[in-house]
């Protein structure tokens, strides 16, 4: 990677580009694994600090080591990091990038890992219903990545009660086709199906240096 100035261009360009579809770009991922963390670092990556605070928010007093938590779209467990760190510290994850989660794995903070795509197809990952206390995911849903359909098995995954926490480029939600229509709209049908209660939906400035964010939070019925 050549030094740039401090814009998502070479994201976009590396990871985001549409003409390179889901399979071609998780190769690139995989190549790419053992620099990821350097590469995200110089564009003030601040996904998994809103994961923590929002996660915290929710439970409020509740015994977090208590906690099992699935980290889907989990990469090179950047997110899990910081998790267990404030003191989640039953993790699993899940992404689709073996590359990735090789990393993920040397990082000693998540239980089962697992290689699938999510939302891809009817194939469901391999993990019975309500298995989990919460889920997390930041970042992992646009162009090349996981798409709308990955609401249901976020809500599939997680017990009555349980959070689902999605943060998503803003640009994704307000400007990327196949999004910018469906996410939300996917997501209110799903309340009305009962299956589970809008929470909050949380703008944020600092996702990355020149990209703002969007947390949603559901509570799952």
């Amino acid at each position: 990677m050549t030094e740039e100035n401090l814009t998502t261009e070479y994201l976009h360009n590396t990871f985001l580009d549409p003409e390179k579809g889901v399979v071609e770009t998780t190769k690139i991922y995989d190549q790419l694994a053992e620099q990821y963390n350097e590469i995200v670092s110089k564009y003030q990556y601040n996904g998994p600090r809103h994961v923590v605070e929002t996660l915290a928010s929710m439970i409020g007093d509740r015994n977090r080591a208590g906690m099992k938590i699935m980290d889907l779209g989990c990469g090179t467990g950047l997110v899990g990091e910081a998790l267990y760190a404030a003191g989640f510290t039953q993790l699993d994850g899940a992404d689709p990038s073996q590359g990735m989660l090789d990393v993920a794995r040397s990082k000693g903070v998540y239980g089962e890992l697992l290689c699938a795509y999510v939302g891809v197809g009817d194939e469901k990952l391999p993990i019975p219903d309500n298995s989990y206390d919460a889920l997390t995911i930041a970042g992992s849903m646009g162009v090349n990545m996981m798409p709308c359909e990955g609401i249901y098995e976020m809500q599939r995954l997680v017990k009555p009660g349980g959070y689902v926490i999605n943060i998503v480029r803003q640009e994704t939600v307000n400007d990327i086709e196949g999004f910018k229509d469906r996410l939300e709209p996917m997501m209110s049908e799903m309340e009305k199906a009962g299956k589970w209660k809008f929470v909050s939906r949380v703008l944020f400035p600092d996702y990355l240096v020149d990209q703002g964010g969007v947390i949603f939070t559901h509570q799952v019925c």
